[in-house]
């Protein structure tokens, strides 16, 4: 878990426009509208829920879908079952916002329209001209529901901070008992901290190396270097055996490879060693905070559906309600019956495909039967490492 908290890696600039859950509370949502007996009725048109009252549009929940889309990758082999749990999670997660937004909003705590433009402003300049309406329209997304997205995503910040931190606080005996507990996690192998330098002028490579290590900081600007630690498995194989061997304050020999000349530096070896507690303590006591505030939103959240009315449309009612358990059930049989329905469809292919042949007729002109698109999911219509540094 440390490891993985060292060396994270920085997000993409497209994750600064996709919303998620706090914390993952959705499965704790589920539950709680159980215990909470949620009510159902007939909604106006456009509605898929309310929370005390306050409407939740589908056109919203179609929105936050298509502000993950980008983020998501390969999506999942579309299907209705798909779509209707993505949807219910998108809803559970907008339930959660509309509970947290009425909470500030009682506590007179609200979200400030500098802190609003500021955001806005940020992921607008992060994108150029331009780019973030080229972005929205190219995922489907209307500016006013991306920007009512980010508001709640901002009101979620504003709660952690000024609701659920002040009431946190980590003791140093805590702290001591968690590194006592996870020292295997504080254990870091050997790393190097190299540069890789590469560049057309052979003689500014020279003279690079010539400088190192006291020169690596300013190269010249012919010169492409990098330098950051690694583990010893992580140096390109290209240059892992040389690199082995290298000793510290000196360059490997340039190679000329794809057009330009390249070059590795090792500054020095860092041997594998443990953390002592005072280096650790501000990472354990992020983690620590972490579980606290997880805690504290969790019976926040449970407190607030207790005096909630919260109403779901019938069609979205059963995948807001489904256990995570049963749906991760669900989801994974899924993933079998469409496993079997591939190898089925591949092996009905191929007797076409013979038969097609015996017959003197070209392969390529056989195609499955049905239609490909039929189930893919609607679109919105407008209407609605290890290395320290």
């Amino acid at each position: 878990m440390m490891r993985r908290i060292v060396g994270k890696a920085a997000r993409p600039r497209v994750a600064k426009i996709c919303f998620a859950s706090r914390c993952g509370l959705v499965p704790l949502l589920c539950c709680c509208l159980l215990l909470a007996a949620c009510l159902e009725s007939r909604l106006p048109e456009g509605v898929v829920a309310t929370v005390n009252s306050e409407p939740i549009y589908l056109r919203t929940v179609q929105a936050l879908l298509d502000s993950r889309s980008a983020a998501l990758g390969t999506l999942q082999r579309p299907s209705l079952e798909n779509m209707k749990r993505q949807y219910g999670e998108a809803l559970g997660t907008l339930i959660i916002h509309a509970l947290v937004r009425q909470e500030l909003e009682r506590r007179q705590i609200p979200v400030a329209d500098a802190t609003m433009e500021q955001a806005v402003a940020l992921v607008r300049g992060d994108y150029g001209s331009g780019g973030l309406s080229k972005f929205l329209t190219d995922e489907s997304l209307d500016e006013a529901d991306w920007q009512a997205l980010m508001r709640d995503h901002l009101t979620m910040l504003t709660f952690e901070k000024r609701v659920l931190l002040p009431g946190i606080r980590v003791r140093l005996d805590e702290v001591r008992a968690y590194y006592q507990e996870h020292q295997a996690d504080f254990r870091l192998p050997e790393t190097l901290d190299v540069c890789f330098v590469s560049g057309e002028n052979r003689e500014a490579l020279d003279a690079f190396c010539a400088s190192f290590p006291a020169g690596r900081k300013t190269p010249s600007e012919t010169l492409l270097a990098q330098c950051l630690e690694v583990r010893a498995d992580e140096v390109p194989p290209p240059w892992t055996k040389e690199v082995s061997a290298l000793k510290p304050g000196t360059c490997l020999p340039a190679r000329r490879r794809n057009g330009v000349w390249e070059s590795v530096g090792l500054v020095e070896r860092l041997k594998a060693h443990s953390l002592e507690m005072a280096d650790a303590y501000p990472l354990i006591e992020h983690i620590l905070q972490e579980q606290k505030k997880r805690t504290a939103f969790e019976q926040w959240l449970e407190g607030s559906l207790s005096r909630a009315t919260v109403k779901v449309s019938p069609l979205l009612r059963d995948e807001v309600l489904t256990p995570p358990s049963a749906r991760q059930d669900r989801q994974e049989e899924d993933e079998d019956e469409d496993g079997r329905s591939d190898m089925v469809d591949a092996s009905a292919g191929a007797e076409e495909r013979f038969d097609a042949g015996a017959a003197g007729v070209d392969a390529g002109s056989v195609k499955p039967a049905g239609d490909a698109g039929a189930d893919q999911p609607p679109r919105r219509n407008g209407a609605g490492g290890s290395g320290r540094r």
